[in-house]
């Protein structure tokens, strides 16, 4: 679960999500939307006293948001946070000694199922979706020595000194049955939560949500030295002052790893457009691009932090839906490989949902999306070397696939083996062998035989023949056109990059579009190791000049892949005036295409809705400004800036489950640490 908390100290709003409430199903055509559960109101009556000092937080490491202001009566404090370990929200208003809250409480269901109040102080609602998918909300009342009355309207309180309320939803979404529903009410594991919840008591509920966040948001430390934080967010995006930015940089490190960690634990479930936050699906309306899992890309970035800033464990929502899906038999990602002609292996397509299903966007038109997640799982387990992983879940998912494109792959006249019907997205014509694609395969290619080596499995020794023979012969998607740039495709020249605001809504297979964010061909630079400054030299060049060529501007999340990208390239000062980019401050409600954060640092894409990967992005690509971490070896301070002259930064994660701490002063390297961890 996930909540929006507005803190308003006289009519308070908590808008919830719950990650599996979804509509749609396993079938092309049929994506359905991602939908918002409902929203919680709590409206004081006593509320005309003026108020002082208010103050709304919210704690990155403690995962706990707070709100604090005075009245003529003293001190009122408003705590929040959605607990993992119990599974509910709990929200906790305090007023000081000798006063008093009074409150009408209402309970909202997004999809419109009817609210029903009952004492001691209880709120539910429960409903079917169209597909099907039962799910139940609920909210539980406690205010010692306080009156509470019910009506069809809500819950009242009156003269409550301490007002808390417990707050859970769920679905019967189960991933390990056929039709990805379990049919069982989930009314009772939500009731049960908050009796719990109401028995354990606020205070232990807060203990134990703390020491579980805590413990994964803890084993990394980034400070910078000098760094101030002695403004309210918004101003602080605002100001120029290096001190502020440098503490604004600090944040968006770990802000995306605070997102990680609230977004990517639980179900079986990838993050999607917006993590676990979205207001807009309803029973009327999609939300904006359904808030999907869009796969040429976004939810790949929405993991690239995950290994490299010690939080391993937030990977397996994704990594397990990959093994739910592509390895169902009959699914619906089998099935998509089956329409390509192909008998063998899955694909997903562009736009999907979480029951494996998808938009008709790109279907068989971008097949290499399957091969690009199954890097995920080769990254899982050369930075953790979970052999167990390797074995049991990775291999078995990506043999799957290396099957599907050892079947795919078609002859060129020049000898050379293609990607057939790719795009690159998300521009150009449909066409065989575009850069991107044939990066991609010869990653998956040369991720599979590294894991044939691990394992020595012997049964595979033929296998790795035929992809040790398709390596050889499969065009490496790298050439280098006549301006010295690297080519996007094979059979047409690179398209002309037009700026930023020149045509806000050009068809993507109409071979342009102005100030493009994606930078397709360049995925072997980042987060691919194809390309590099230690490799073709020439290739290295190509690729660098085409970053330049792309420009700086684009959305949000093309904005931190810029980032990243600079970071590969080990040009500290370009990184950091692309993460300068990046954290342009913006309220802009139109569509366009800068990006930058909002005032509370989500990261903004082209319209006036937040898009979650750039700041997953982000965070990944300052991790790799100051860790390299590759096949060959590690680079301390790849790409460190002249504005961070002195910091340190503990806990990131190397390939080999090694952990390295970093500490540098006046530009220089002064000392580093690397701690391998157990098996």
């Amino acid at each position: 679960m996930g909540a929006m908390i507005f803190g308003d100290p006289v009519a308070d709003h908590i808008q919830f999500n719950e990650k599996t409430l979804w509509r749609g199903s396993d079938r092309v055509n049929d994506l359905g939307t991602y939908l918002s559960f409902g929203d919680l109101y709590v409206t004081f009556s006593d509320s005309i006293a003026p108020k002082q000092n208010y103050m709304r937080r919210l704690d990155l490491s403690q995962a706990l948001a707070t709100v604090d202001y005075t009245t003529d009566e003293g001190p009122y404090s408003q705590e929040y946070f959605a607990s993992n370990p119990d599974g509910v929200i709990a929200v906790r208003y305090t007023a000081p000694a000798g006063a008093h809250l009074s409150a009408e409480i209402r309970l909202c269901n997004a999809q419109g199922a009817t609210t029903v109040y009952s004492l001691p102080g209880n709120a539910s609602f429960s409903g079917r979706l169209d597909n099907g998918m039962l799910y139940n909300g609920a909210a539980s009342v406690v205010a010692p020595n306080a009156t509470i009355e019910t009506s069809e309207r809500g819950i009242l309180v009156e003269n409550a000194s301490d007002l808390i309320i417990f707050l859970s939803c769920a679905t019967d979404f189960d991933p390990t049955q056929s039709s990805h529903l379990s049919g069982i009410d989930p009314s009772a594991r939500v009731v049960q939560r908050l009796q719990n919840a109401i028995k354990k008591g606020f205070d232990r509920l807060k203990a134990d949500h703390i020491a579980d966040h805590s413990s994964l948001f803890n084993r990394v430390e980034f400070k910078l030295k000098g760094a101030k934080n002695d403004l309210p967010t918004d101003s602080l995006l605002r100001s120029n002052e290096a001190a502020h930015r440098a503490m604004i940089d600090m944040l968006i490190f770990q802000y995306g790893r605070y997102l990680t960690i609230a977004s990517s634990r639980g179900a079986d479930v990838p993050s999607n457009l917006q993590g676990i936050w979205n207001k807009d699906g309803s029973s009327t309306k999609s939300a904006v691009w359904a808030s999907d899992i869009h796969s040429n890309i976004n939810v790949q970035m929405n993991y690239w932090p995950v290994e490299t800033t010690n939080l391993s464990e937030c990977h397996f929502p994704l990594l397990n839906y990959l093994r739910n899906e592509a390895l169902r038999p009959g699914g619906a990602w089998q099935r998509n490989a089956n329409d390509l002609g192909i008998d063998e292996g899955w694909v997903i397509n562009t736009a999907g949902n979480i029951f494996g299903g998808s938009s008709s966007y790109k279907a068989g038109k971008y097949s290499v999306a399957a091969a690009w997640l199954c890097d995920h799982l080769w990254q899982h387990y050369v930075y953790t070397l979970d052999r167990a992983f390797l074995r049991e879940q990775a291999w078995p998912i990506m043999k799957s696939a290396v099957r599907f494109w050892l079947k795919r792959l078609v002859r060129a006249d020049d000898g050379t083996l293609e990607c057939p019907n790719e795009y690159s997205p998300e521009q150009g014509y449909i066409q065989n062998a575009t850069s991107h694609s044939q990066q991609i395969v010869t990653m998956l290619f040369r991720n599979s035989l590294a894991a044939i080596d691990t394992l020595s499995l012997p049964d595979d020794r033929a296998l790795r023949d035929s992809i040790s023979t398709a390596l050889r012969n499969l065009d490496p998607g790298l050439r280098v056109d006549s301006d010295g740039l690297l080519r996007e495709w094979k059979y047409q020249a690179n398209t002309p990059n037009l700026p930023a605001d020149t045509l806000y809504w050009a068809n993507d297979e109409a071979n342009v579009w102005q100030c493009h964010r994606h930078l397709s061909h360049l995925i072997g630079l980042y987060p691919g190791f194809l390309i590099s400054p230690d490799g073709d030299t020439e290739i290295f060049a190509a690729a660098k000049a085409s970053l330049d060529d792309r420009g700086t501007t684009s959305t949000g999340w093309g904005r931190a892949w810029r980032i990243a990208l600079r970071a590969r390239t080990r040009d500290g000062e370009g990184a950091y005036e692309a993460l300068r980019g990046f954290a342009h401050p913006t309220r802009s409600l139109k569509y366009d295409w800068h990006g930058g954060l909002y005032d509370n640092m989500l990261d903004a894409h082209a319209t006036s809705v937040f898009q979650i990967d750039g700041n997953f992005g982000a965070t990944a690509a300052i991790a790799e400004m100051l860790l390299f971490s590759g096949p060959d070896g590690i680079i301390a301070l790849p790409a460190l800036p002249a504005e961070w002259p002195d910091g340190h930064i503990r806990g990131l994660k190397a390939r080999g489950n090694i952990e390295v701490d970093i500490t540098w002063t006046d530009g220089k390297l002064t000392s580093i640490e690397t701690k391998p961890l157990l098996q």
